[in-house]
């Protein structure tokens, strides 16, 4: 290979870049639900925990997308 790095290496790197994407893609669905589930419902307790629980899947998510698999 050109960079020097193992087959098995780069396919780790994607499946991780790829993780991440799904945890950021899930974080964000799951916080979109919850604005317009709870939209003008008196339960904004739930809505928060909802959105908490979205921002747990997103943060992982973002930091494991950060590194480009291609090297750009």
């Amino acid at each position: 290979m050109k960079d020097g790095k193992a087959p098995r290496a780069r396919v780790g790197a994607w499946l991780l870049y790829v993780l991440g994407r799904v945890l950021q893609v899930t974080g964000l669905v799951l916080t979109l639900v919850a604005a317009t589930a709870f939209f003008g419902t008196p339960s904004t307790i739930a809505m928060l925990r909802m959105m908490l629980v979205g921002v747990v899947f997103f943060v992982p998510g973002w930091l494991l997308a950060r590194r480009d698999p291609q090297g750009r």
